[in-house]
């Protein structure tokens, strides 16, 4: 027996049904729109690659030139000299504030990120890790609101000395680092606070 439906009835529910899957499409679509920043006049870029040795320094002095504020985000930290440049930031009266990926950073096979980890806390440097995602594969500092430091590189040891990695920072450039910076701070909201012992 043949089933009966009035077009008019079909084509209202088919209309709704547009209406709403074009709702919901629409909001992960405009939420993923590339957005382009004008840049200041007196705006500068740096790059860097390793394992050549210049990655590390570029990432050491975008830290050492912050006067205010250092907001981090990492997949993974276990270089001991960024960590140690964090440290001397926030002894300059800078607000040092991390944020890392729980897997990455946490897990039982992490000492290298525990040590440095540690110094940041030990240090008073407010640390989170954040696990809302199969992956926080972020690298990147927003510097003094106005600095962006991004790229390939990790904050690691490897990154630094035995992977092909590269560094990019865009230097008082206020718009980029208004974009980095409320990425930023969606995800340390997200986070948890790391506390000693970990």
């Amino acid at each position: 027996m043949p089933i009966r439906i009035s077009i008019k009835l079909l084509c209202s529910r088919f209309f709704v049904s547009l209406l709403f899957l074009g709702a919901v499409c629409a909001l992960p679509a405009q939420a993923r729109t590339p957005q382009s920043v004008a840049l200041a006049q007196d705006a500068a870029v740096s790059s860097a690659f390793s394992p050549e040795g210049d990655a590390l320094a570029l990432v050491i002095q975008a830290i050492d030139q912050a006067h205010s504020s250092i907001h981090m985000a990492a997949y993974l930290l276990t270089s001991s000299e960024v960590a140690r440049a964090l440290v001397q930031a926030k002894k300059r009266g800078v607000a040092v504030q991390v944020l890392l990926d729980w897997k990455g950073n946490f897990d039982e096979d992490a000492r290298y990120a525990r040590h440095a980890i540690g110094i940041l806390r030990n240090a008073g440097i407010a640390v989170r890790s954040i696990d809302a995602y199969a992956i926080f594969h972020d690298k990147y500092m927003v510097i003094d609101r106005r600095t962006v430091q991004t790229g390939s590189f990790n904050y690691t040891y490897s990154a630094a000395h035995r992977n092909a990695e590269n560094v990019l920072v865009v230097w008082n450039a206020p718009g980029l680092a208004a974009r980095y910076l409320a990425d930023w701070q969606r995800n340390w909201d997200l986070g948890r606070p790391v506390q000693l012992p970990y």
